[in-house]
């Protein structure tokens, strides 16, 4: 469902390696399982070479040192393997473990076994300096890391490693054996006699490169952990402190052996160094329990943040509070030509760049690419943080597009309402002027034709009665006309069309039974469907008033504009209660005739106060 944009191709030994890749699937297919078998096995192993070689006072202690130095980084490495975020950091440490556990050879009386134990030794540091600069992601990411470990591997390179070939004896004392000067020879020489320049040059040259580039990686880790974020620095404090710790500890003790110090001294700096190994183990293990809990924590906190229908803004806002990533921002894709990213306003924006600490995740619905999470590089590999998100984005987009659907049919509905409302509207008016232009003329037309037969009919001197049954016809023909006179009224006045809805209602309220009185207040002309609606719906509450208000004896309209068009229509009948006058065609047109305008209409009534029929609908000016 997401995929990164950030760059993925780091390796901590160097952009174009590849090993540790295949190393890590390797690990991954055999399984934590078979390294926890495997550090049972190599500290078993670990457990007997110490006690064979040991001549201290306490060999099962110093066993269970040694077995720790091994099965912690195993442990640990066993445990991020579970870990998907982390799984590339536990291929790294499940290797030191293997790298570590050749050191403790360097507790056996064989000389060749001793040997390649402390040879190992050697290759224990930049392993420890590259797991710690690569942690937590598995990745030296930039170039300075990549220049120290770099550095640390060309210094073991040139000034440790070949000295194996013309030593005979090893310095002691070092955190991998304890033999003191009971020390096997070195089996490894290949020279009769000790160079002086090894111990005139070499080796103070080595210890100072070794103090200055391990203080380089100590102040690199400070500069690290100031610049972090919060998500960083959750998982990379225990290992500064630790790292820290380590670094002096070693420091301290090539700086005792340098002076000459007592045996016990070093004796004791060697142990502290040799424990550091699995301490810095287990502050990998703090780190990442510590971001584990923090995501597990992270989710449910997002989880009850959305419970109700969050909209974009809201999951934006809920991401970056449950995931403390104040900087979390949530892309949109458009589909427009080669398509393109855009913020919540539509504006065009970036996707983060590779180096800048931030990772797009895609969201896509299907196949189709919707929206994009700018976060925390953090949390780039964590499939947790990343599904949840995407989840909660696809939610929330859904919902904000069924919602804009609803809204749009919501629109379409009262677009419709209001097109057959102006279509009843000028129908009306339609009608209207067909009776007025019509069978009203033809009525005058044929009241005059009766009159002026009536007037021929006596001057002839014809028989009395056919002059008034003319005459008779006549008044049946005023009657008629004032019927439809009064229709024509009714059905769209012309008081209303010509001089507005003041005017119009003012007329209406002339000729009704009920007492009425209009009031007014900065109301003007408007449009003629606001004009009809309002006007038909203070006409029909009126009308309501006089036939239903029990008790009624007078009426009030009160029209306003504050922006929007509000009239009432109050009575002081006996008005009814919750329950009653609330269905029935009449209110229901009421309500309908509004809502076509785009207004909304409410009805209040209480037993013995009256009915208000009220309205409010928005003017566009």
């Amino acid at each position: 469902m997401a995929r990164s944009h950030a760059d993925v191709t780091a390796s901590p030994f160097g952009p174009d390696t590849v090993a540790p890749s295949d190393m890590r699937s390797d690990l991954q297919r055999v399984g934590p399982p078979a390294v926890v078998t495997a550090a049972v096995v190599l500290c078993s192993i670990t457990v007997a070479v110490t006690l064979s070689g040991a001549d201290g006072e306490a060999p099962w202690a110093e066993a269970a040192a040694r077995a720790l130095m091994v099965g912690a980084p195993l442990g640990v490495g066993a445990y991020a393997l579970r870990r998907p975020p982390f799984a590339r950091f536990g291929v790294l440490l499940v290797a030191a473990g293997f790298a570590w556990f050749l050191t403790t050879l360097a507790g056996s009386d064989d000389p060749l076994v001793y040997s390649i134990g402390r040879v190992a030794g050697w290759l224990g540091e930049p392993l420890l300096v590259a797991l710690m600069l690569a942690f937590p992601t598995g990745r030296l990411e930039t170039r300075v890391d990549r220049l120290l470990v770099g550095i640390l591997a060309v210094l073991v390179a040139t000034l440790f490693l070949p000295t194996a070939l013309l030593v005979d004896q090893y310095p002691v004392p070092v955190p991998w054996t304890s033999c003191g000067d009971a020390c096997p020879h070195n089996a490894l020489m290949v020279v009769t006699t000790e160079p002086a320049v090894i111990e005139d040059l070499i080796r103070p040259l080595r210890e100072l490169l070794t103090i200055v580039v391990l203080t380089a990686v100590t102040v690199r880790l400070a500069l690290r952990l100031h610049a972090a974020t919060r998500l960083r620095r959750r998982v990379l404090a225990p290992v500064l402190a630790v790292a820290c710790l380590h670094y002096g500890v070693y420091a301290v003790a090539l700086v005792l052996r340098r002076a000459g110090a007592d045996g016990e001294a070093l004796e004791i700096a060697a142990w502290g160094i040799a424990l550091t190994f699995p301490l810095t183990a287990f502050a990998f293990l703090v780190g990442l329990a510590r971001w584990w809990v923090f995501i597990a924590v992270s989710t449910r906190r997002l989880a009850g943040q959305l419970r109700a229908h969050p909209t974009p803004h809201d999951l934006r806002g809920a991401l970056a509070t449950a995931f403390d990533d104040p900087g979390l921002d949530v892309l949109y894709w458009i589909e427009n030509g080669r398509g393109r990213w855009a913020d919540e306003a539509g504006r065009r924006a970036e996707p983060p760049a590779p180096g800048s600490g931030r990772c797009l995740t895609e969201v896509r619905d299907g196949h189709r690419l919707v929206a994009g999470i700018v976060h925390d590089e953090a949390l780039r590999d964590d499939r947790a943080f990343i599904d949840s998100a995407t989840s909660y984005a696809l939610i929330a987009l859904d919902n904000q597009r069924l919602s804009a659907q609803t809204t749009a049919l919501l629109d379409e509905v009262r677009r419709s309402r209001a097109r057959i409302q102006a279509a009843a509207d000028e129908e009306r008016r339609r009608i209207e002027r067909d009776l007025h232009d019509g069978a009203q003329q033809r009525l005058v037309a044929l009241r005059i034709k009766l009159e002026l037969a009536a007037e021929r009919a006596g001057e002839d001197g014809g028989d009395g009665d056919g002059a008034a049954s003319l005459r008779a016809l006549g008044a049946d023909v005023d009657e008629a006309l004032e019927e439809v006179r009064s229709l024509a009224r009714g059905i769209y006045p012309a008081p209303l069309a010509d001089r507005g809805l003041v005017e119009g209602l003012r007329a209406a309220a002339m000729s009704c039974a009920l007492p009425a009185t209009v009031l007014a207040a900065g109301v003007e002309r408007y449009p003629r469907a606001i004009e009809s609606a309002a006007y038909f719906c203070c006409l029909e509450a009126l009308q309501n008033a006089a036939k239903h208000a029990t008790g009624a004896t007078a009426a009030v309209i009160d029209l306003s504009d504050d922006g929007d068009l509000r009239f009432e229509v109050r009575d002081d009948g006996a008005g009814f209660t919750d329950g009653g006058g609330r269905s029935g065609m009449g209110l229901t047109n009421l309500r309908d005739r509004v809502a076509a305008a785009g207004g909304e209409l409410t009805i209040h009534s209480e037993p013995g106060a009256g009915t208000v029929v009220a309205a409010s609908i928005p003017l566009e000016r």
